[in-house]
Parts: structure tokens; C-alpha cells; sequence
């Protein structure tokens, strides 16, 4: 399983790239339209790689497991949508977004990858890869329904599934099944890509916090927030996970994942469909930062439990 003092390096690295980013967004170095530009070329180019690169190298004999785990997370983004329609009901509209999404979608899909490949390898970056899927799903169905009512929900079934990250998911999991062999400079590019992914998504992570006065985040619903997506969360499905006879890799980067802090995506949101997005930026950046703890103690929890 996962090596905890590498651990601890690798959360070391990520808070300097994070700091890093916090600095460069400071002093102008990114932008906006420059922190704009990185969170399109992560999504659509940078996590696609990485999701391929990891495929080129998984086991044939995962298979069973990844459809194992892509029914769990279906079963977990159930009961998180469940929970936020029952938590947020007396809260204003803008408001309730916010909480509601967060509840939801987690940032697991930045954050996520380069945590899981870090901790447990090509292997464990597979199975996380196939758990995004339903999250990524809910984000442009469920999700996007609490900023906006669907009126077509065939579009966005459509959108959904045409993402650049599910696409990659089908290229990751045809090379797997169907041994082509590529051309050397494609996998080659493929991986180059892929090591972006971790500095990219980190440096975005940053600038993020770096719009953010660090002294108005902390307050009662953003504490709150944090806590229901950092602790009571990843406790609830830690102890389901205890019970269902799965490998133990699968149990840990189930947990690990859903261990992550709010997602990017929910100022985002909020900033397009009028929602609370101040609320949601400190949300995001408190959990971010609280999650710096919190993601090595569930690592070591999962560690010595599976």
C-alpha cells in the first residue's frame, strides 16, 4: 500500500506548487485569462493524457474491480445528492446552490488523480479514473441542475458524456482491452501531457486561493461545509467500506477520493448562474487548506484499517 513518508513528500511538493501558485496569482504573473486558459488546458488536455497514460499500464485483470468501483461511486453520488436536498432546505436560494453542489461534487477530479498516482501508483490512478466517471456525470447533470433548472435533459446527457475526460476514459479503456501497438513519439507525447497534470492542476489550485483574503473564509457555514465534506463524508463511506468484502486498494482510493476538498468548479458555477459565489470561493479555499490535514490522516487511517 501507500508509502507514508513518501507521502508526506508528496504533500509537502503539492503545497509548494500550491504556494506557488498563490504568489504568481499575487503578483500578476497569472492572470485571469491566465488561470482560465490553465483550467481549460487541464481539463481538456493535461488530466485526458494522464487518464490514457494510466490505461497503457493497467492490469487486464482490474477489470472486475473497476466495475466494481464505478458502482460504488454511483451508489455514493446517490446518497450525497439525497443528503443535499435534506441539509439545505431553509437556506437561501443563492446559498443553498452552494451547499447543495458542494455536498455533491468534491475535487476529486483535480486533486484527486495526481493524490491517487502519487499514493498508490499507475493501478490505483485506473480505479480513480473509473470512479470520476459517475462523479463527472452528476457534475453536468444533478450538479448543474442546482445553479439552473435542466430543461433538456437529453443535452446534457450529451454534454456529459462527450467531456474530454469520459472521452479519455473510453480511449484508456479500448487500448487496454484491444493491444494496439502506438507509435513511440504518440505514447511518448501521451506521457509527457500527463506529468503536466500534477504542477498544472496545483498551480490553478493556487491562483484560486490566491483571489481569497485568507481572514473572512473562516465562518459558521464555511467551517460547516468543510467539515460535512472532509470529515462526516469520508467517515460514512469508511465505515460502509469496512463491511463490503472489496481489495483493500479499492477500499482506500474509494475513501481517499471522497476525502477531497470542495470542488474549483463550485465558484465557477456560481459566478455564471448567479449564485452565492463568495460563499463558494471560501468554501473552496478553507476546505483546500484544511484538507492539507486532513487527506494524510485518512490516508494513514485507510492504511492501517484495509
Amino acid at each position: 500500500m501507500v508509502d507514508m513518508s513518501n507521502l508526506w513528500n508528496m504533500q509537502g511538493m503539492m503545497f509548494l506548487m500550491v504556494l506557488t501558485g498563490m504568489i504568481f496569482s499575487k503578483i500578476g504573473v497569472i492572470t485571469k485569462e491566465g488561470r482560465s486558459c490553465l483550467t481549460k488546458l487541464t481539463i481538456n488536455l493535461f488530466i485526458p493524457c494522464n487518464m490514457v497514460a494510466a490505461f497503457l499500464n493497467a492490469d487486464h485483470s482490474m477489470l472486475f474491480q473497476m466495475a466494481e468501483i464505478m458502482l460504488i461511486s454511483f451508489v455514493i453520488q446517490i446518497a450525497q445528492y439525497i443528503l443535499s436536498k435534506i441539509l439545505f432546505r431553509k437556506m437561501d436560494p443563492r446559498e443553498r446552490a452552494v451547499m447543495r453542489y458542494s455536498t455533491m461534487v468534491s475535487n476529486a477530479g483535480f486533486l484527486g488523480n495526481p493524490m491517487i498516482q502519487g499514493m498508490y501508483g499507475e493501478s490505483g490512478l485506473v480505479l480513480a479514473s473509473v470512479f470520476l466517471v459517475p462523479v463527472r456525470l452528476f457534475y453536468w447533470t444533478v450538479g448543474l441542475a442546482c445553479y439552473v433548472p435542466v430543461k433538456n435533459k437529453k443535452d446534457v446527457v450529451r454534454q456529459a458524456l462527450t467531456h474530454p475526460c469520459i472521452i479519455s476514459l473510453f480511449i484508456g479503456l479500448f487500448l487496454m482491452l484491444v493491444p494496439l501497438p502506438l507509435p513511440a513519439f504518440l505514447t511518448k507525447t501521451i506521457n509527457s501531457f500527463s506529468t503536466a497534470m500534477t504542477p498544472a492542476t496545483m498551480l490553478l489550485i493556487g491562483a484560486i486561493l490566491g483571489d481569497v483574503d485568507l481572514k473572512t473564509i473562516v465562518n459558521k457555514t464555511t467551517l460547516y461545509m468543510s467539515f460535512l465534506r472532509l470529515v462526516v463524508i469520508p467517515a460514512a463511506v469508511f465505515a460502509v467500506m469496512l463491511f463490503l468484502p472489496v481489495e483493500p486498494l479499492m477500499a482506500a482510493v474509494t475513501v481517499v477520493l471522497i476525502a477531497m476538498p470542495v470542488a474549483t468548479t463550485t465558484a465557477i458555477l456560481a459566478e455564471r448562474y448567479d449564485g452565492d459565489s463568495e460563499l463558494a470561493t471560501k468554501v473552496i479555499v478553507l476546505s483546500t487548506i484544511l484538507s492539507l490535514i486532513t487527506i494524510p490522516v485518512w490516508s494513514m487511517i485507510v492504511e492501517h484499517c484495509f
